[in-house]
């Protein structure tokens, strides 16, 4: 008859065996959704390997990406919810184009789909300003970015502007606070150097 110390290690090991399933079928889904120009391989910039560690131990710091378009920005977004499920990570992580979350946010506002954003454990926001802001458009991310930071839910932000000045001192505000990381991508458009 098998001792106390051998069931539990037979235990341990079965649901290990058994989280590891999940997180292979996890992967396989995420991989499946991300576009194929975003497949290919390579390494995470270090300033957001640092954020991807920082967050699973715990912290709500939110995640800038700013820069020219092809520098990346899109790519590591991509990355990051892989590396995410890799490293044992299985919340929920939507990734919202500029057209999405305009569509979205546009009259008849999708209020269904916006909720979940904003409840998500995890929401990136990708190319955010890539065409004409408009007021309701603003107004909607500032009340996103809102409802995100009073429950501490960490948002990734991928962007063409500079800064994110015209989403107005609100929203500025409330996407830096708590640590927040912000990294530059320059240099020149990796599509139109590999075309």
């Amino acid at each position: 008859m098998p001792t106390a110390e051998e069931r539990r290690a037979r235990h341990d090991a079965a649901q290990a065996a058994a989280r590891a399933e999940i997180r292979g079928q996890t992967l396989d889904r995420y991989l499946a959704r991300r576009p194929k120009a975003f497949a290919t391989d390579g390494l995470v910039r270090d300033e957001i390997d640092k954020w991807i560690v920082d967050f699973l131990a715990g912290s709500h710091a939110s995640l800038l990406l700013l820069g020219e378009p092809g520098t990346g920005k899109t790519w590591h977004l991509w990355r990051i919810g892989e590396l995410l499920i890799r490293r044992g990570w299985f919340g929920r992580f939507y990734l919202v184009s500029d057209f999405e979350f305009k569509a979205a946010a546009d009259r008849p506002v999708d209020r269904e789909k916006l909720r979940i954003w904003s409840e998500a454990p995890l929401l990136a926001l990708d190319d955010l300003g890539a065409s004409q802001l408009y007021p309701w458009t603003v107004d909607a991310i500032a009340q996103l970015i809102d409802a995100r930071w009073q429950e501490q839910l960490p948002t990734l932000i991928s962007t063409n502007l500079p800064t994110l000045d015209p989403l107005g001192p609100r929203t500025k505000s409330r996407f830096a606070d708590g640590g927040s990381t912000a990294v530059a991508f320059t240099g020149t458009d990796y599509r139109r150097t590999h075309a």
